[in-house]
């Protein structure tokens, strides 16, 4: 009978280095604890062809052992020692490759002031990033309160330091957030959740501009997010006049 594994748990240790076949023998030889190549295969479905060769990967990685006879048997080696190997591997590979980066350098002629990004992780990163070098004023536009709730320590220091100003475009749905919102108006919110082009509608998740230098668009392009980071204080200058004309009481919603 097959074993039913987690998917996840398969993905994991694919994630941690091993193949997909390598991380099914190592599962099927934990549930074991201890079998033949025989018994491994038919537990998991690892062809049987390339079971001997996948074990015999595992024993050089130091995560299985083998005792050798007629027929063999493997014993699957302590799961906490195997991850504990992997994780100080895994630490010491990153520290050192991070070092041999550092030390690369190559100048280039000019760098580009327009930069685009779509890992999720990368966007909070980089708006961390910006957000950390802010001196004086600090224009945020949100219609996302599960974005900006994850910079909420970032910017409660950020009241203290800078000049800083927090539009919204429904300000109901930002009331959990202690901080102090301007309101859009209906028109400048439909305008921001209803950009068009080339078919593809694109909504303004988040704007930032920082010191009227630099800033972070981020947006749902379909179902993709999205963003373009902007370095160039001309265009950030004009970025930020537009917002400075969105906070006029034409398109702020007036105190009830």
């Amino acid at each position: 009978m097959a074993l039913q594994t987690n998917p996840q748990l398969i993905h994991n240790l694919e994630k941690l280095g091993l193949t997909e076949n390598e991380a099914k023998a190592y599962v099927g030889l934990v549930s074991l604890r201890e079998a033949t190549a025989r018994e491994i295969h038919e537990l998991t479905n690892v062809p049987r062809a390339k079971i001997y060769e996948i074990l015999k990967v595992l024993a050089k990685k130091g995560y299985l052992e083998v005792r050798q006879g007629s027929p063999t048997y493997f014993r699957a080696v302590d799961p906490k020692k195997v991850i504990g190997e992997i994780k100080n591997e895994f630490l010491n590979c990153a520290i050192e490759t991070l070092g041999q980066l550092n030390e690369l350098s190559y100048e280039l002629p000019k760098t580009s002031p327009v930069w685009y990004i779509q890992s999720d992780w990368g966007i909070k990163n980089r708006i961390r990033e910006i957000m950390a070098g802010v001196r004086e004023e600090l224009i945020i536009f949100s219609s996302s309160p599960e974005l900006l709730k994850e910079f909420k320590q970032e910017i409660k220091k950020l009241e203290k330091t800078c000049n800083l100003t927090l539009i919204v475009d429904e300000l109901d749905r930002f009331k959990s957030l202690p901080f102090e919102f301007k309101e859009t108006n209906k028109e400048f919110t439909n305008f921001m959740n209803n950009i068009v082009i080339d078919g593809i509608q694109y909504k303004e998740e988040f704007f930032m501009i920082a010191d009227g230098k630099e800033s972070i668009g981020v947006h749902s392009a379909g179902n993709k997010r999205e963003a373009v980071i902007i370095k160039l204080p001309i265009v950030s200058y004009m970025q930020k006049m537009i917002y400075e004309r969105v906070l006029e009481p034409g398109f702020i919603k007036q105190d009830r």
